[in-house]
């Protein structure tokens, strides 16, 4: 599995990994807790009104990606280096469906701390000399 912890302590490899250097990725950590935390309030109260919700705020399993710095890490990875989701699933110990469930729900979470969308380029590619 890969270590944010390593990755924290080497700008090099936090740029590599996250495209930010550590002094601009550490205090996107506690905005996008804040976020975090206020979309695990509405989903609660959410599950709450319409009678689904089976157990209080922390119950239940308690996921691969633990800290708002890994989910974080995590996200940023993916947009970053674009890897399948199975490659993504293998390197943070996931199956490729949570791994892909992870990004859809942490990318929304992103882009309501950055307040734009996140997207990857689209591959209109339709000839080998567009390629090239």
């Amino acid at each position: 599995m890969i270590s944010v912890n390593r990755a924290l302590r080497s700008d090099r490899l936090i740029r590599a990994t996250t495209g930010l250097p550590a002094p601009e990725f550490k205090p996107l950590v506690a905005s996008f807790n804040q976020e975090l935390q206020k979309e695990r309030r509405i989903r609660y109260e959410r599950g709450v009104e319409q009678g689904v919700r089976e157990r209080r705020p922390g119950g239940g399993r308690i996921g691969t990606l633990r800290t708002p710095t890994e989910k974080l890490f995590f996200v940023l990875f993916y947009y970053k280096c674009y890897p399948t989701f199975d490659v993504l699933g293998l390197l943070f110990d996931l199956d490729r469906s949570n791994a892909c469930r992870n990004v859809q729900n942490l990318t929304s979470i992103v882009e309501n701390m950055l307040g734009k969308e996140m997207v990857l380029p689209e591959w209109k590619i339709s000839t080998v000399e567009e390629l090239l």
